[in-house]
């Protein structure tokens, strides 16, 4: 970052060269507009967008503390095994006042415009880092803004922490860059607090005080000073201190008591006993180079990459542990020429080393999301090769470079356009994934739940069947028939008892599968109303355990079991409760009549009955029940 400035007399003008360029607040505009329209162009068709059935009900949709705003408790619990408070005071800061009117166009539309923030951001640090050289900055910023792979850290609703982080992080690196320009303690502490604004975004952002080194080094700080040290010290303590909690959030802890778990208890940290050790180098050593070809060709992208058949890689499982050492090793034999191998590649394997599964998380191999901020190392590795070694080549190479370039982002944009509309609602996402892998439980029993609650319980059936006959352990598969034998019991009256049998079973089965799913229990309760009210009782009474902040699903057929069972007293305690916390509804009104009848109570019967008449004036039970009164 030294350079060597030529003495000139007063008279003269210092004569601007192709490696400093002069950044004036003009380039500086027409860059960020460059930035701006592009990257909405690309991105406008996701504003139409659904939710999708992969998390955005748990972060959004059913997510009880975001939708009433509960900003305390959200900064107390983990939310899908992930403690990122301020991600989720963001997402119920957008919720409307009513409810009813929860769109998922408003989150997308934030999210957008982070992600253009972002890039931004990209651009100033580059231009920064690199002699403030606009051609690299803008092409660096615009290969991360329109780059295929970062659609599923946008348009997802749920990867609001991608694209939030990331903002926090960028302004961080900014600020320390800053600071070690200027020496001003003022950014030193800016950037501390951006950090800590990261990580209460993303827990993946402790691995910022890495990148602050690497920016040392970019710098030509000496790491034999003390102060280089001294001065991280408070980063890796928040480091430290957030990835413990991450560990122990996702392996389904309370950190010790300082968190507060809600809702169904499981873990996303695969055991050791899982994959052996050779097969984590594999793994991890596939992510690194997979995720560097999908850099430089965003080809079958898909929303979900499943372990491969039998966790083996095949003939190539021994190629990409190789190729890492192979590349690990020309990066440290290039530092004696340059930087910037170590420098870029460092920044890619630094912020993606956490996610590389070599400790597996979750059920993929690699995500596109985990690219977001890895792909700036390589990004600017590929235009600093370009610009320092090719351009110089010709007088014309800038301006052909430079048309080439745009080609490809050209394709890039076409590229993202399309993926943003893969993820258009649940249908199109699950049924891109099953274009590339056929057989994915995941895929279609998400598909086959989607389709179920959409009336196609055909299709649906169709999706659980094909899972379950290639040997599928997914529970949501077997929840899924069992939904759909529940609803065809409401068809076919006449089957009625077998399909219901049916849907029991698969119920059933799905909890051997897994036992932490609050939403099996319920509706395996509330089809055992219909057969065994006792079973139901005590099915009830379990999910109510696990999800109290779902009682409002759980409590109008715990009541219902209650009279089936005799107990009036206590169903009318339990229907009366629901009333009061979630307002009246037809059924629950209807069932409380049915209790205070069998008690003798007619005069309250009455009352509720017309109560359901008042909101249903067409409701034949209530009708015939009042008449008979």
């Amino acid at each position: 970052m030294n350079h060597t400035l030529k003495r000139v007399k007063k008279s003269e003008k210092p004569v601007a060269t192709s490696k400093l360029p002069s950044m004036n607040v003009l380039w500086h505009i027409l860059g960020v507009v460059i930035i701006i329209a592009s990257t909405y162009f690309f991105y406008r068709g996701a504003l139409n967008n659904a939710f999708v059935n992969w998390d955005d009900q748990v972060y959004v949709e059913e997510q009880p503390l975001v939708l009433e705003k509960e900003y305390a408790a959200l900064w107390k619990t983990p939310v899908s095994l992930n403690y990122h408070p301020l991600t989720m005071t963001s997402l119920a800061a957008q919720v409307p006042k009513d409810v009813k009117k929860l769109s998922p166009k408003p989150f997308i539309h934030v999210n957008i415009w982070l992600h253009i923030f972002n890039s931004i951001l990209v651009f100033i640090l580059i231009w920064n880092i690199h002699r403030r050289n606009w051609w690299v900055a803008i092409f660096t910023a615009l290969i991360f803004a329109l780059h295929p792979t970062h659609v599923e850290s946008v348009v997802w609703v749920s990867e609001r922490k991608d694209v939030l982080y990331s903002f926090f992080f960028l302004l961080a690196c900014i600020s320390y860059w800053q600071y070690l320009q200027k020496k001003n303690i003022g950014w030193f502490v800016f950037a501390f607090v951006l950090f800590v604004c990261s990580v209460l975004s993303k827990a993946v952002a402790v691995t910022l005080p890495l990148v602050l080194l690497l920016l040392d080094y970019w710098q030509n700080r000496s790491f034999k000073d003390k102060q280089l040290w001294i001065e991280k010290i408070p980063f890796f303590v928040v480091s430290l201190f957030f990835g413990l909690m991450a560990i122990s959030v996702q392996g389904g802890g309370d950190f010790g008591g300082l968190l507060t778990l809600a809702g169904e208890k499981t873990k996303a940290l695969a055991g050791i006993e899982v994959f052996t050790i050779w097969e984590r180098i594999q793994f991890a050593s596939y992510g690194f180079i997979n995720y560097i070809f999908k850099f430089f060709a965003p080809i079958h992208l898909s929303a979900f990459y499943p372990y491969p058949e039998g966790n083996s890689l095949g003939a190539f499982g021994i190629a990409y542990p190789l190729l890492v050492v192979v590349l690990g090793g020309l990066t440290v034999w290039s530092m004696k020429r340059t930087k910037i191998f170590a420098f870029s590649l460092g920044f890619y394997f630094i912020t993606i080393a956490l996610v590389l599964q070599f400790i597996s998380v979750g059920l993929a191999i690699t995500a596109d999301r985990y690219t977001y901020i890895p792909y700036i190392g390589l990004g600017f590795c590929v235009m600093y090769i370009l610009d320092t070694w090719l351009v110089p080549l010709a007088s014309y190479m800038k301006y052909a470079v430079s048309i080439v370039l745009g080609i490809v982002l050209i394709y890039f944009g076409l590229q993202t356009q399309k993926q943003a509309m893969v993820w258009k609602d649940s249908e199109t996402l699950w049924s891109q994934v099953l274009e590339i892998y056929p057989t994915c439980d995941l895929a279609l029993g998400n598909r086959g739940n989607y389709r179920g609650k959409n009336g196609n319980i055909q299709g649906a059936m169709q999706d659980f069947e094909v899972a379950i006959s290639d040997g599928c352990d997914e529970g949501n598969v077997y929840e899924g028939l069992g939904n759909c034998y529940g609803s065809l019991a409401m068809q076919q009256p006449s089957n009625k008892d077998e399909l219901v049998q049916k849907s029991i079973m698969m119920y059933q089965k799905a909890i051997e599968i897994d036992s932490t799913k609050v939403n099996v229990y319920i509706n395996l309760g509330i089809t055992q109303v219909q057969t065994n009210s006792k079973d139901a009782i005590i099915t009830l009474e379990k999910a109510l355990a696990m999800a109290p902040f779902k009682e409002a699903y759980i409590l109008p057929a715990y009541g219902a079991a209650l009279i089936n069972v005799g107990q009036n007293d206590k169903a009318i305690q339990v229907l009366s409760q629901t009333i009061q916390k979630h307002g009246s509804r037809v059924d629950v009104l209807y069932n409380r009549a049915l209790a205070y009848t069998n008690l003798g109570n007619i005069a309250a019967a009455k009352a509720d009955l017309n109560a359901v008449l008042a909101i249903n004036p067409n409701h034949e039970g209530a009708k015939a029940k009042l008449s008979e009164l």
